[in-house]
């Protein structure tokens, strides 16, 4: 079985595995802002959230702590397959509108690039392993993001019933600095 196969198998369970924790768990998003509160962070800058799609974890309760906490906030938009992901500003109650996947974006506004990414994912390892949908979206976008930002701050979100062993990694695969959990935060790099 090749690498590709290896991951379209596990996304098929941890997709599963997250259905259930959705639904199970309705107060996740809440115990997971409580654990994300707990990552050093910047003093200052702009945040990356996401508008949870599916059976993603909701960082909507996240995204307002860091809003009281002084902190920008931006979404990301798919411009185009294959390129990497644009970030634009956003704040919550400003208009949204349905973009690639019908993933709601910000209507308008100039690209931001973010000090603090919010990664939705399928699954996740401790070694800062990720599994994302199959796109290669934020593959492309972390080293982009870091190459301008040095000091770029990474962070998956996720279920911890999503956690396997070791993610199945290509070269391209792009490591996390921290995933949070609604059980706890793993710290990978320093």
């Amino acid at each position: 079985m090749d690498i590709d196969d290896e991951k379209a198998t596990l996304r098929k369970l941890l997709r599963e595995r997250r259905k259930s924790a959705r639904a199970d768990l309705p107060a996740a998003p809440e115990t997971l802002s409580a654990q994300l509160a707990t990552v050093p962070l910047p003093d200052s800058g702009t945040v990356a959230g996401y508008v949870a799609h599916g059976s993603e974890i909701d960082p909507l309760p996240a995204l307002r702590g860091l809003s009281a906490r002084g902190y920008e906030l931006c979404l990301p938009v798919v411009v185009a397959p294959g390129r990497p992901l644009e970030f634009r500003g956003w704040a919550e109650g400003l208009a949204l509108e349905a973009g690639e996947f019908d993933i709601p974006v910000p209507v308008a506004g100039d690209e931001i690039l973010p000090d603090v990414v919010l990664v939705p994912l399928v699954g996740f390892d401790r070694s800062g392993g990720r599994l994302g949908q199959g796109g290669g979206y934020y593959d492309r976008t972390l080293p982009r993001l870091r190459a301008a930002k040095p000091h770029l701050v990474a962070i998956g979100l996720a279920f911890s019933v999503q956690e396997v062993a070791s993610v199945p990694r290509a070269a391209n695969d792009a490591a996390l600095d921290w995933i949070v959990t609604e059980r706890e935060t793993i710290g990978i790099r320093p």
